[in-house]
């Protein structure tokens, strides 16, 4: 914490002054003056981490207009992707907004009066300061918050308290899951006229389903594909947070004789996830040629249905269960409550499959507490690992980490629970005296090698396993974390300017390897090259040509720069009509230094329209449209 010295206190705020930079986040914008005369009314940070949450910055330069906010800088928090988070979520902080001095080198912190906190919500993502600074003061030099067009803004965000409702699932995969077929038939295929069309509804595993036909092409594929869905029908009247996991096929017949056009996927179908399928799932041209007799076409899904998760809530938990101690031992506690655990239920309703199978680890669902994700780890038969035998191991582990910082830790108070389905409680286990566990990047992962002998887990007249059902349960309470603080240093190229490079490709029918590199192309003072798969990759290989853009010699670049290009692909139409081209933008960095299309063309549209003497010509156009360089 920064040494701090009383400047100004008014209408409940700090105003004070620190040499110490602000521990989570800095914005470095050099372009203050583009800003204000292009009328950008708001400019918001990229995302960073504090207290567990997701946040970013946000500036109105002039002032925040929607609330007649004039003559001042307005900046504010808002939380950022919350969609995770349990429906009543609350999280209350203590926010503090910096500006630099160039001039004393020292920061402007404006924070609430008597280290006051903001309520953040479903309904309420964004707090800060209407009247940060007057805009007479921040624009005059004298004062040093806007120096040669720069300045720099900063955040820290401490988390004083949250509430949330406990979540679970449900668990149940399906043994021996039966498949269901339904077959479609199109007519008058050059007549239809609408986006898509939808099948009749056909069962599988209980639920319903549909195929969605697009005859004129959806997303990449429109205006030169038949793209095809399989859709999750009737979502409605699904109970909230319902997954089915799902294994289908797609088919289109060919009634000329060759094989189907077919394509095959698993995937998690729920309310907000109702339909996947392929945009590029046939080319218009082999469709027509293969897949049509008399103007129609013959379309079959196959489903089968392997799983389903339901999710809930546990409402009314109390802030700490009322416990009563039952064991004590070896730094470990064993006790008792009525209250279910406030963060995560997991009821497991084929437990004897597990062990009876050899499954010697089993991973719940992602939850969410103290502002970080975790799951429970659970060894059925003990962990082997660790030479645990005729025990029940469970461990809480932290996911999704690779977003904090690099040297993050978290402290955690954690508690294991099981329950006792024949007296309606919860077998408890927590460290004695309210020890914490530590996490970081080296240790995800802590627990109770022996929660539980597997004798007295099994013994039914202990209640933890009845008619192969167990419950289990976790709370994580986070007591301290520390992380470095992070920030951006953001640039945006004005009329930035574009390059080409021509690559021929020749004695195509000799290509052997999995993919081709051309030369390196110059752009934006970057390095990079095109990647041609000639046999395709992904999706499409065997089918398509696949061609990619590759940023190169990414090793060179300073750690966590992203670089944000426009760019085009293209083949030379050797035939004389529309060359093959694919458009799109991207952040490059290291950890996502190529992107591009698997199904870029059909092999047989461009060996009869790409190749002229057993060669082609491919194009990449790029433009460098910005640069980011984070920083600690």
């Amino acid at each position: 914490m920064a040494t701090l010295q009383a400047f100004d206190v008014q209408e409940e705020t700090e105003r004070l002054i620190s040499d110490a930079p602000p521990a989570h986040y800095l914005v470095k914008i050099q372009s203050f003056s583009q800003l204000a005369k292009n009328g950008v009314d708001k400019y918001e940070s990229d995302i960073f981490l504090a207290g567990g949450y997701e946040w970013k910055l946000i500036l109105h330069p002039n002032g925040n207009k929607t609330k007649n906010v004039k003559d001042h800088v307005s900046v504010y928090l808002s939380m950022a992707e919350t969609s995770s988070l349990p429906s009543s979520w609350e999280v209350y902080a203590v926010i503090r907004l910096f500006l630099l001095d160039q001039n004393k080198d020292n920061y402007l912190i404006v924070q609430d009066a008597m280290g006051k906190d903001r309520r953040f919500h479903r309904m309420k993502l964004e707090s800060g300061f209407d009247q940060l600074i007057p805009l007479k003061t921040f624009t005059d030099s004298l004062n040093g918050y806007l120096v040669d067009d720069t300045c720099v803004l900063g955040a820290e965000v401490f988390v004083s308290k949250e509430r949330s409702m406990g979540k679970g699932e449900s668990l149940v995969m399906i043994k021996d899951a039966l498949s269901n077929k339904h077959r479609w038939k199109i007519d008058n295929f050059s007549n239809l006229d609408k986006e898509y069309y939808d099948s009749s509804i056909f069962p599988a595993g209980n639920y319903k389903w549909n195929i969605r036909f697009f005859p004129n092409g959806k997303g990449s594929g429109l205006r030169s594909y038949i793209s095809l869905y399989l859709d999750l029908a009737e979502t409605g009247s699904l109970p909230p947070g319902t997954k089915v996991f799902a294994e289908f096929s797609l088919r289109i017949l060919n009634q000329a004789g060759g094989s189907d056009f077919i394509s095959k996927a698993n995937y998690w179908f729920s309310a907000s996830s109702r339909e996947t399928g392929w945009a590029r799932f046939v080319s218009l041209w082999s469709f027509k040629r293969h897949g049509l007799v008399k103007d129609s076409c013959l379309v079959e899904a196959e489903v089968s249905v392997l799983g389903m998760v339901n999710h809930f809530t546990v409402s009314d938990l109390p802030a700490m269960a009322t416990l009563q101690a039952f064991d004590e031992q070896e730094g470990t506690e064993r006790l008792i409550s009525n209250a279910p655990p406030a963060h995560y239920l997991v009821k497991i309703q084929s437990f004897s499959l597990l062990t009876k199978n050899g499954v010697d680890k089993y991973e719940s669902g992602i939850f969410h507490a103290g502002g970080y994700k975790w799951k429970m780890i659970l060894h059925p038969n003990g962990n082997k690992t660790k030479n645990v035998k005729d025990h029940v191991s469970v461990y809480l582990s932290m996911a999704e980490t690779s977003s904090l910082p690099s040297s993050w830790e978290v402290y955690a108070v954690i508690r294991l629970f099981l329950l006792d389905q024949n007296k309606d409680n919860y077998f408890i286990v927590q460290d004695a005296m309210g020890k914490h566990r530590r996490f970081h990047r080296m240790k995800l992962e802590s627990g109770f090698d022996q929660l539980i002998p597997l004798k007295t887990f099994t013994d039914s007249r202990n209640g933890y396993l009845e008619d192969d059902t167990c419950v289990l349960g976790a709370e994580v309470f986070v007591s301290k974390e520390r992380s470095t603080g992070k920030g951006e240093n953001l640039v945006m190229i004005k009329d930035a300017l574009s390059n080409q490079h021509y690559w021929m490709i020749n004695n195509f029918s000799k290509l052997d390897k999995e993919y081709y590199i051309s030369s390196i192309l110059l752009a934006g003072n970057y390095k990079w090259n095109i990647r041609f798969f000639p046999n395709g990759k992904g999706s499409g290989l065997g089918s398509y040509i696949s061609l990619y853009l590759y940023l190169a010699e990414t090793e060179s670049l300073p750690l966590g720069t992203k670089v944000f290009a426009g760019f085009s692909l293209r083949i030379l139409n050797n035939a004389g009509g529309s060359d093959f081209i694919s458009k799109a933008n991207h952040w490059f960095s290291a950890s996502s230094r190529e992107t591009g299309w698997a199904r870029f063309v059909p092999l047989w549209s461009f060996k009869n329209q790409g190749l002229s003497k057993d060669s082609c010509w491919v194009t990449a156009e790029v433009s460098v449209l910005g640069v980011v360089n984070p920083f600690t």
